[in-house]
């Protein structure tokens, strides 16, 4: 049993655990906004915001350790860099998922600057939110597939 390499192999499930309660916790803004009213509702509004920017660079940093945590355990094996990635599900899915995000954000974004703009955002909202509908389950089958992917890397 190497230490080291289940430690490296251990850091992208770790932070990707994380990422996925945090992607929960955006998630439950879709309730959060219909309980608020007032200042607290713009003041949740904005941070739901900022942490809707903050959350696509944490997936690119969990993905980028995915990938250079089995591109370590390849180079430590002595393995071809292109062996380290054999194709699964699961790690198709990862950079699949980070464009879906980034889309999500998009979305959003829209949804925000009609608001600001005093145009009517309720269409781009409900698009907002059926997507964050669709990543979240998605999300969860990722992690799944990765909890299953886990037993056969180490």
């Amino acid at each position: 049993m190497d230490i080291i390499r289940i430690v490296v192999l251990l850091l992208h499930p770790l932070l990707a655990t994380g990422l996925l309660g945090w992607i929960w916790w955006q998630y439950s803004w879709r309730k959060k906004s219909h309980e608020l009213k007032g200042e607290s509702r713009n003041k949740a509004l904005t941070q739901h915001e900022k942490y809707g920017n903050k959350l696509i660079w944490s997936a690119f940093f969990v993905i980028c350790i995915a990938f250079l945590s089995r591109a370590f355990i390849g180079w430590r094996e002595n393995e071809s860099f292109f062996t380290a990635f054999e194709p699964s599900l699961h790690g198709f899915m990862g950079p699949v998922g980070f464009v879906l995000l980034f889309l999500l954000a998009r979305m959003g974004r829209r949804a925000r600057d009609a608001r600001k703009g005093g145009e009517k955002f309720a269409h781009h909202a409900l698009k907002h939110g059926r997507a964050a509908d669709l990543i979240v389950v998605l999300a969860f089958l990722h992690a799944f597939l990765g909890f299953l992917h886990i037993f056969k890397v180490l």
